[in-house]
């Protein structure tokens, strides 16, 4: 059952985030909502003093509901098994259940360091912090398989309890994403901060997710809708995209567009692609999106975790894998 908390009414809170493109997380996959959330991962870039992972380490989390303006104190437990339930599918394999623990746990001491001196340490706002939902919730989601998912992810919040991912033995920002292109990418490129331990890696397993290729077809006159804001469109339809640009991970840096350099994430908000990362084609007075993969593709790769985890690779190799240079610390 669902622990009590104990709720405290505050003022209406005014939250500060910095400007992002595009920052996603994984609702289940085995569910009809979708997946594609925006989140701003607002401590990137902030000048926030971390402590070190023993005192980071939290046993609970005030967590600020913005529809009520109430802060609910949740125990560690009980919020990262809602975060999971969230942000993973439940039929994913254990170990990669045990890595999104991990990674959620880490993100919100993260977070509960950057909020010091506030009444709050984390939303329940997905365009801010980590998706939320209570037990209830998360039974009624799955209906015939609520008690073998229920006691399958609160194995995984259990058996990794006090475990975090850090650099330099700080706790870190553990962003993740559904599906990489094939690599994940640089933080940098996203979001315009630098940080040493999200660079991009390989992660081959994405490439057999049966999401991991979509197709989007725009006509001409719905493009010139979307996109007319940000270039003047001008010329043969079958020449308005050039050449362009892309990172290393197969991400759309910038494409030219009538001759209007505009970058790939921006494309992406306003035609809602799953991602970043793809190609375009024109044909009988369409233009057609490939896209690969799902999410920013920073961090954590859920599907190339669980890809990963069935390969045989336990929970601390995946997060040693996708986190550049970390070392996973275990609170006594």
């Amino acid at each position: 059952m669902r622990q009590k908390g104990t709720k405290v009414v505050m003022k209406k809170v005014v939250v500060f985030a910095v400007f992002l493109v595009g920052v996603i997380l994984l609702l289940p996959l085995s569910q009809a909502d979708n997946p594609d959330k925006a989140k701003a991962p607002s401590a990137v870039g902030e000048s926030a003093v971390l402590p070190d992972a023993k005192d980071a380490a939290a046993e609970s989390f005030r967590i600020c509901e913005m529809e009520s303006d109430t802060v609910t104190v949740l125990s560690a437990e009980e919020y990262i098994f809602g975060v999971v339930a969230a942000e993973m599918p439940a039929l994913y394999e254990p170990e990669a259940l045990k890595a999104q623990a991990v990674a959620a746990y880490t993100y919100a001491c993260y977070r509960r360091a950057g909020n010091s001196g506030k009444s709050y340490d984390l939303t329940t706002d997905p365009t801010l912090d980590q998706s939320y939902i209570t037990e209830e919730q998360a039974r009624a989601r799955w209906g015939g398989k609520a008690e073998e998912y229920c006691q399958k992810i609160k194995s995984a919040v259990a058996e990794t309890k006090g475990f975090l991912v850090t650099y330099d033995n700080k706790p870190i920002l553990a962003v993740y994403h559904a599906i990489s292109p094939g690599k994940t990418e640089d933080c940098q490129n996203v979001w315009g901060s630098d940080l040493p331990y999200l660079k991009p890696v390989a992660s081959p397993g994405d490439t057999l997710s049966p999401q991991y290729v979509s197709t989007v077809t725009v006509t001409a006159k719905t493009l010139r809708e979307k996109l007319g804001d940000e270039c003047d469109f001008s010329g043969k339809e079958a020449a308005y995209f050039g050449k362009s640009e892309k990172t290393a991970s197969g991400v759309v840096k910038q494409i030219s567009v009538c001759g209007t350099p505009l970058k790939g994430a921006r494309i992406r908000s306003l035609l809602d692609l799953r991602s970043s990362a793809f190609d375009v084609a024109y044909s009988d007075g369409g233009f057609t999106f490939t896209v690969y993969g799902y999410g920013h593709g920073v961090g954590m790769s859920q599907y190339g975790a669980n890809a990963m985890a069935k390969q045989g690779s336990g929970f601390e190799e995946i997060l040693t894998h996708y986190y550049t240079g970390c070392t996973v610390y275990k609170d006594s």
